[in-house]
């Protein structure tokens, strides 16, 4: 379910703070810097897509959040985008340490995104013994000292649902077709999670690309214009420029498209009778809306004094009160090891190297 702030200007505020704070949190083409480098293929961007999809199950199967998965990918992404030469080539050269770091970022972040935790422990088990309960550990220390402890970034979904908070007072949607923006908008940011490219853009890009796709899928012209208008009075100040955030769009667009091809479902494909090159047409007029009412959209200061339903209020606070899955870490453990069966094993058995 997504929740809108009930306060318009403790929303601005709050996205305005979360855009500061995005800036901490930028993420580099890693994968390209190892290839350039000539240490061989290593991991690929359809490794890493097949890593996405498989914490995506794993979180389906344990009822976690969507969310929780984007957040473990982009510490993934970051930590190998900043780390030093011989931690890259060690993640990157094989598949199984790749997957050894995403199943550690994925541990941090059920434990900062989620009520319920487990164990270092059930992860080696639902490895089938490829990794170690210590290895585990020992990674996922790694990982927190490598980000500094910075393991809680702001997600596309809360700037989305940020922003529509903004936008919903002042157009005439009823709730049911905001739900249905935001669960698109959802469906998009997921999405794009599993694209190495759009991995680097930030995450409030994202949000307002998806927001756009949104708007042209399922609005009304009449509608989609008044919901373009307010949402392009929003972005100024700390959004990226407007030709960045079409770059974005039209790459998600091409995403989605590819994506929906290949499992032949027509439920996110654009509205019938409109053409590539009109949807391109209307960003670039939007885009124009944004530079002329540049410095007029709502006050946003950087005080994140007021609380918010959204983000927390302390970022260096990894771990919450949780509580373990006791009776359900047999279940969980019969699930995963389901996922593990359907997608051919994701989590490979470890290989013997010489010395």
């Amino acid at each position: 379910m997504h929740l809108l702030h009930p306060d318009p200007i403790q929303a601005a505020e709050t996205l305005a703070a979360l855009l500061e704070k995005e800036a901490v949190y930028a993420r580099g083409d890693y994968l390209a810097s190892f290839t350039l480098c000539d240490h061989g293929p290593g991991v690929s961007a359809d490794d890493r897509l097949l890593l996405v999809d498989w914490m995506y199950s794993f979180a389906d199967q344990c009822e976690f959040k969507r969310e929780t998965t984007a957040v473990a990918m982009e510490l993934v992404d970051r930590f190998l985008s900043s780390c030093p030469p011989k931690a890259s080539h060690f993640y990157l050269a094989e598949i199984e340490n790749f997957q050894l770091l995403s199943i550690a970022a994925f541990h941090v972040s059920v434990k900062t995104m989620e009520r319920v935790a487990f164990g270092s422990d059930l992860l080696a088990l639902v490895s089938n013994g490829t990794y170690t309960k210590e290895e585990i550990e020992r990674t996922e220390k790694e990982l927190l000292h490598g980000l500094g402890w910075k393991v809680n970034p702001p997600t596309a979904m809360q700037f989305a649902c940020l922003i529509m908070s903004l936008v919903t007072p002042h157009i005439a949607m009823h709730d049911e077709l905001v739900v249905r923006v935001l669960d698109e908008t959802a469906y998009q940011a997921e999405s794009s999670v599993r694209d190495i490219n759009l991995s680097r853009e930030r995450s409030s890009s994202i949000a307002v690309a998806a927001m756009f796709n949104a708007a042209y899928q399922l609005l009304e012209s009449g509608i989609r214009q008044e919901f373009l208008l307010a949402l392009s009075c929003i972005l100024v100040g700390n959004f990226a420029h407007p030709k960045e955030l079409q770059v974005a769009r039209l790459r998600l667009q091409r995403v989605l498209d590819c994506r929906e091809t290949t499992n032949d479902d027509t439920a996110h494909l654009p509205n019938e009778g409109e053409s590539a090159a009109t949807q391109a047409s209307a960003a670039l007029e939007v885009s124009a809306v944004c530079r002329a009412l540049d410095g007029f959209g709502p006050p946003m200061t950087n005080d994140a004094q007021h609380g918010t339903v959204f983000t927390s209020s302390q970022d260096e606070q990894t771990y919450g009160d949780t509580r373990s899955l006791n009776d359900k870490m047999q279940d969980v453990r019969r699930s995963i090891t389901g996922i593990n069966q359907f997608y051919g094993c994701v989590l490979i058995e470890r290989r013997s190297y010489s010395e």
